[in-house]
């Protein structure tokens, strides 16, 4: 993509201006592109790589998230347009005009410019991939090719109801979890920073004789003290770089998926969600009339998870070198039996798409079922770590203390 900053008339008669970022490298062809819409080009120049860098880097720091329920009214009020024989282009001036997000609202328009231009709305959306799941636009392709344009919107609208609850039940079950371990690390920098010090001052002063937990504890004390702020840096760092390579690199995303999987509860939740995905998705491709090779391959584009990407890449394989699908799953080795036995229960009655939807509701129960559990579940682990951790705590620091009173009583 390159950026150019315009200025124009447009069919209104109102002067505008901006930047856009459009897939052509010579002037002429975006100021055609710019026209293309009653409007008259004042300026046109192209932004330079490093003016081009830093408006890229601000327009995603500073852009509004799109949220799915957002897209799937969106979806949604498509398909009842066009069902209801309003022309695609009239339908998506309806929805810029009545969308209440400037920034999505700019995207419908710039699928209204390319579609006036000649392209196909398929390729407008996939122009906007950023914004619009995969998943979506292979819908929105797949209907534009069959002529059931309508019916593929509805489906890509209720296909992201689903995956936006199956995102939310799973960040809601991580985020108990999350805050109980990072409240239990607070309070154990707490202690070391501010509490032990003191407590340490108490035993200089009396000249207390301290044993190797105490001694050991006081290291961590004094360690903690020294190094405070270059480990609060080092952990945001590496926070910050573990994130920007989990999301740029499949070698470390591949990894991180596989290490994330094993773990207890956590791994258990992933899987969850995933499956559910991937049986959902294809339940809906096969229902669309999109044959089991190709629904493989748009499942492999669509899925996050780099472990479940690599298995579908598999499974694909052995359905190209004459493998039955209910092999193809098992011999994947990361699809639970269950899903395999009613994989084949599917392919020998024909019934593969309702089997698959079977699975995807049963796959989301059982998510939504961790989520209302998932306390009870981590409860009595969270009581026995912390208990374990705060009772070393203890022992260190006021065993001398009570050594130190038992002494004085003796004497």
């Amino acid at each position: 993509m390159t950026y150019y900053r315009y200025k124009m008339l447009n069919a209104s008669g109102k002067v505008v201006s901006g930047i856009v970022d459009l897939s052509f490298d010579d002037l002429l062809s975006a100021v055609s592109y710019l026209e293309g819409n009653e409007n008259t080009t004042i300026s046109v120049k192209k932004m330079g790589f490093v003016s081009s860098f830093v408006f890229k880097l601000l327009k995603g720091g500073l852009r509004r998230k799109i949220q799915r329920t957002l897209l799937a009214e969106w979806f949604n009020n498509l398909s009842m347009m066009i069902k209801a024989g309003m022309p695609l282009s009239t339908a998506l001036e309806e929805s810029a005009e009545s969308i209440d997000h400037p920034d999505f609202e700019n995207h419908i328009r710039d699928m209204i410019l390319s579609i006036k231009r000649g392209s196909s709305f398929s390729s407008a959306v996939e122009r906007h991939g950023h914004v619009i799941p995969k998943t979506a636009g292979h819908l929105v392709r797949i209907g534009e090719e069959s002529g059931t344009l309508d019916d593929r919107l509805k489906d890509a609208a209720d296909h992201l109801t689903r995956i936006q609850a199956i995102i939310s039940e799973t960040k809601q079950a991580l985020m108990y979890p999350s805050f109980v371990f990072l409240t239990m690390g607070g309070g154990m920098i707490f202690w070391f920073y501010f509490v032990v010090p003191k407590i340490v001052t108490l035993f200089d002063d009396m000249d207390v004789r301290l044993p190797p937990l105490t001694l050991f504890l006081i290291g961590i004390s004094d360690f903690v003290q020294a190094y405070f702020f270059q480990l609060v840096a080092a952990g945001a760092v590496s926070i910050l770089t573990l994130t920007y390579f989990y999301k740029n690199l499949a070698l470390v995303k591949k990894k991180l998926d596989r290490v994330f999987l094993k773990l207890p509860i956590i791994g258990t939740l992933i899987q969850a969600s995933n499956l559910a995905f991937i049986t959902e998705y294809f339940s809906l491709l096969l229902n669309a009339g999109i044959d089991i090779l190709q629904a493989i391959k748009i499942l492999e584009e669509s899925i996050g998870n780099e472990v479940f990407r690599e298995k579908l890449e598999d499974i694909r394989n052995s359905l190209v070198s004459g493998i039955n699908i209910s092999e193809s799953f098992t011999r994947a080795k990361v699809f639970p039996k269950f899903i395999c036995r009613m994989i084949t229960i599917g392919e020998l009655s024909g019934s593969l798409p309702d089997q698959l939807s079977y699975i995807a509701r049963d796959y989301k129960q059982k998510l939504t079922h961790l989520v209302t559990s998932l306390g009870k579940i981590i409860e009595p682990v969270v009581l026995v770590v912390a208990g374990a951790m705060f009772a070393v705590i203890m022992a260190g620091l006021f065993l001398p203390i009570y050594d130190l009173v038992t002494s004085l009583g003796a004497m």
